[in-house]
């Protein structure tokens, strides 16, 4: 069974539209871009990190500089971050959402290193007596292989991105979530730097699945929280899985959202294919009802395939567009930026349902 969503009828594809848009008085500059993308209602689907297939988070009480590591973290620990970095390894500073988290010399850090393939994903602690600890690991394998016997194995972390110093954004909105998720459930909730995004705060990361979720507050927090400890995804501040292509993330999204596909094992990737823009029928008619752009200028299509519940493949068709609404990104790094948008084409599969199921996105790009 399969369905295809209808085509843009007038002079401009919805993923592209500002019509919905507040006025530009409401949209000032000392709005801050939270507020700003909370007032476009810019969909969060496909906007996690892409190239985060591994973690190190390294607990330090602050002050956190607003881009690399503090001055204060041992040599060894920062040699093995950077050497990580180069496989795709992410590494976080974290601390406990409390005020003994915030004090120089509580007690010896907490280091955590995650990784695995997709539906094998792992999280290991250890306090740190001794930075060259990390020194006997190999951060190749920490994206591919099973634990690697760091320390003990941890089911659950939740990061709150607070990095007030990176983003005024993310600690307005973050630390109010951090505080509530604390009060819930405890020893599992850190407050964490920067981990991209910064106009969807408050955002949380998950682990070790790597699940990033957006504009979030202190209620809406602890109800996500709840399900991704019980191994289910809130879809409507979903906003992908980390390590996984842009287009792969947007298309789970959408999958997820067509079949109410909550668990998280429910949706297994397996893999994408990009069609070049002059093949595709789909991306020529977009791309005539869009103000006469040429396909290959504007749109790329993307199919992508997954498993879902083992009972078959099913395949998402959906194009890639540029959108016409610059806005303020980050206040920190005062980026303006044109997000890149999504549109659904289709959905096909045995389980596809072909009533109702048409929607546009857009997404960072």
């Amino acid at each position: 069974m399969s369905f295809k969503t209808g085509l843009p009828t007038s002079g401009r594809s919805e993923a592209g539209s500002c019509e919905a848009a507040p006025a530009k008085s409401t949209l000032s500059e000392t709005a801050g871009c939270a507020a700003i993308c909370r007032q476009l209602a810019e969909p969060l689907i496909g906007t996690a990190p892409t190239a985060a297939v591994g973690w190190l988070l390294i607990e330090h009480p602050g002050p956190w500089p607003a881009f690399g590591l503090p001055p204060d973290i041992p040599a060894p620990l920062a040699r093995f971050a950077n050497q990580a970095l180069e496989h795709g390894v992410r590494t976080q500073l974290i601390r406990r959402p409390d005020r003994m988290g915030r004090q120089v010399g509580a007690g010896t850090p907490i280091v955590m290193v995650g990784g695995g393939p997709p539906g094998r994903k792992w999280l290991e602690q250890r306090a740190l007596t001794d930075p060259h600890l990390l020194s006997g690991l190999d951060p190749s394998r920490i994206a591919h292989s099973q634990p690697l016997g760091f320390g003990v194995p941890v089911d659950a972390a939740l990061l709150v991105c607070t990095h007030g110093r990176r983003e005024v954004c993310c600690a307005r909105f973050g630390r109010p979530v951090a505080r509530a998720l604390a009060a819930h459930f405890g020893p599992v909730v850190w407050e964490t730097t920067h981990v991209g995004g910064d106009r969807f705060a408050a955002n949380l990361v998950v682990l070790p699945t790597g699940a990033y979720y957006g504009r979030l507050d202190p209620g809406s927090a602890v109800t996500v929280a709840e399900m991704a400890l019980e191994d289910r995804i809130a879809l409507d501040q979903f906003r992908g899985c980390a390590g996984l292509p842009a287009a792969v993330q947007a298309a789970e999204c959408l999958l997820r959202r067509a079949l109410g596909a909550v668990a998280a094992s429910a949706v297994r990737y397996i893999d994408q294919r990009d069609d070049d823009d002059d093949d595709d029928h789909y991306a020529h008619a977009l791309a005539a009802a869009a103000d006469g752009k040429s396909a290959r200028a504007a749109y790329r299509v993307h199919r992508v395939r997954f498993d879902v519940n083992g009972q078959g493949t099913h395949t998402v068709t959906l194009a890639r567009q540029d959108t016409t609404c610059p806005r303020l990104t980050s206040c920190g790094t005062g980026t303006v930026e044109t997000p890149t948008g999504y549109r659904l084409l289709g959905i096909a599969g045995p389980l596809a349902d072909p009533a109702g199921r048409r929607e546009a996105v857009r997404i960072a790009g």
